[in-house]
């Protein structure tokens, strides 16, 4: 029988060959990076802040000011709130520096990992803001009493799209010995919305 002669490729094939591997690899490594919102693209970048602490974000300059707890919360003209856990609740400071908005999103991440999200009984307020003006906000989060200790209260500017942008999260602090303190106070935590701005002078109202 005859020796069977096989052609060997050409460069040119050769060449084809290589660029439509390289093509499918690029291909799923696109793939890779955007097939889920876990993706690098879809992360937020989570800024650390502590209460006392001052944060730049893109859009607005944030300080936690102060962090207090009870069973009761107080919101000012509603009436007062009892929790079978504790209300936490977290002042702060907003400056934005892009536009006249301040905070819009909230999440309380409590000691357990566990999420806790806006609505329901939960709640952000921030005054009306001015751009390169301190703007007071409050953020109030009903939490077992067991997972209060190591929570963070992660905060952003978009109500529902926080891929890709900045996220205050802050170690609001909370030891055990704050959550026995707060366990058994009888007043109320203060949970009141801040003061507006009077809008003919543009001027904090009382109380700010």
């Amino acid at each position: 029988m005859s020796p069977v002669h096989v052609p060997r490729p050409s460069r040119r094939g050769l060449l084809t060959v290589a660029l439509v591997v390289a093509a499918l690899a690029a291909g799923r490594s696109v793939e890779a990076l955007t097939a889920d919102d876990d993706g690098v693209f879809g992360r937020t970048f989570l800024r650390p802040v502590a209460v006392g602490e001052t944060v730049e974000l893109r859009y607005a300059t944030l300080t936690p000011e102060s962090v207090d707890g009870a069973p009761l919360l107080d919101r000012g003209a509603s009436a007062p709130m009892q929790s079978p856990g504790l209300w936490v609740v977290t002042r702060l400071t907003v400056t934005p520096t892009l536009d006249a908005e301040t905070l819009r999103h909230a999440t309380f991440v409590d000691g357990r990992g566990r999420e806790l999200t806006l609505g329901s009984r939960n709640e952000l307020s921030c005054a009306a803001a001015v751009p390169g003006v301190a703007t007071p906000c409050v953020v109030a989060f009903e939490v077992a009493t067991d997972a209060a200790a190591g929570s963070h209260l992660r905060l952003a500017r978009s109500p529902r799209e926080v891929r890709g942008d900045d996220m205050a999260d802050v170690d609001l602090g909370i030891g055990a010995d704050d959550v026995r303190r707060w366990a058994t106070r009888t007043d109320r935590v203060d949970g009141a919305a801040p003061p507006g701005i009077d809008p003919e002078t543009g001027v904090r109202e009382e109380g700010s």
